[in-house]
C-alpha cells in the first residue's frame, strides 16, 4: 500500500500539490489543512473520501471548510473522533484565539484489513516545548487510539523530533519511520517563514510530519518530497505481514 501524508496549507499550493498527487497515484492519501472543495477532484481520481472539518478558513477572500482528509482507492469505513473541540460547531478561524476556533479530529479508517489513522495535531507557539494544550490533547488522542486495533498513524504533529517531550510519549506507542537523515519536514521555498532569518532553525531541525507504525505494520521506502507545499510530502510503502 502506497501512502502519502501531506499538509496542503488550504488552497495555497494546489498548482504544485495536485500534479504531484496525480503523478504519485498513491493508494491512500492523508491530507492536512485540506479544503473540502478538494473532494470532487479526489473522487474524479478514483478515491473514496472522508473529510473531518477543523475550521472555516479564509484565503484570498474566499471562505471554505478546512480540515483533515483521508482518501483511498479502495473503499473504506471511517470514524472521526474530536480530541479537541472548543465549540459545538466548526467556526471561523481567529489567529488571536486558535484554541477556541480550531478543532482537532483524528480519522480512523479501515481499508479491508488495513487500519490507517491521520490527524493534524495541536499547534503551539514554541514548538520545542509542550504546552498544556498539547499535553492534554495528546493524552486524549492516545487514549482513543489505544482502543483501536494496530494501525499506522500519520500527519502533521507540530511536535518536533527530539525537541518536544511529547515526541518521546509518541514513541511509547509507535515507531517513527521517518529516516534520521531528514532533519526537517518544512519547506523553506513555500513556508511563510522561509525568508525570515530568525526562523531558519525551522528548516534545519524541525521534523514535525510523521508516519508512525505499530506491529505488525511496517513502512519501507520512506522519503520526503519537497517542492510540493509548505510541508514536504511523506511517501511510504505500508505492509502488514
Amino acid at each position: 500500500m502506497k501512502l502519502i501524508s501531506l499538509n496542503l496549507e488550504g488552497k495555497r499550493h494546489l498548482d504544485t500539490a495536485l500534479p504531484f498527487l496525480d503523478a504519485e497515484a498513491a493508494d491512500v492519501l492523508c491530507l492536512m489543512e485540506a479544503s473540502q472543495d478538494l473532494e470532487p477532484w479526489l473522487t474524479e481520481q478514483g478515491y473514496f473520501v472522508t473529510f473531518a472539518p477543523m475550521v472555516i478558513r479564509t484565503q484570498d477572500g474566499r471562505q471554505f471548510p478546512d480540515g483533515v482528509m483521508l482518501a483511498s482507492k479502495e473503499e473504506h469505513t471511517a470514524e472521526v473522533f474530536y480530541y479537541h473541540q472548543a465549540t459545538p460547531e466548526i467556526t471561523h478561524y481567529n489567529k488571536e484565539d486558535k484554541r477556541e476556533t480550531i478543532a482537532h479530529p483524528v480519522i480512523f479508517a479501515s481499508i479491508g484489513e488495513q487500519h490507517i489513522a491521520t490527524t493534524h495535531f495541536t499547534w503551539n507557539p514554541v514548538g520545542e516545548t509542550a504546552d498544556e494544550n498539547q499535553t492534554t490533547d495528546l493524552a486524549k488522542l492516545l487514549a482513543y487510539l489505544q482502543t483501536k486495533p494496530a494501525h499506522v498513524l500519520c500527519g502533521d504533529f507540530n511536535i518536533p523530533r527530539h525537541h518536544n517531550r511529547l515526541y518521546e510519549e509518541l514513541l511509547k506507542h509507535y515507531a517513527d519511520m521517518i529516516p534520521a537523515s531528514y532533519a526537517s519536514s518544512l519547506d523553506a521555498k513555500y513556508h511563510r517563514a522561509g525568508a525570515d532569518p530568525e526562523l531558519q532553525k525551522l528548516f534545519r531541525d524541525f521534523m514535525v510530519d510523521y508516519v508512525l507504525t505499530q506491529p505488525p505494520y511496517e513502512a519501507s521506502d520512506v522519503r520526503l518530497q519537497f517542492d510540493v507545499s509548505d510541508h514536504a510530502a511523506v511517501i511510504a510503502t505500508i505492509t502488514r505481514p
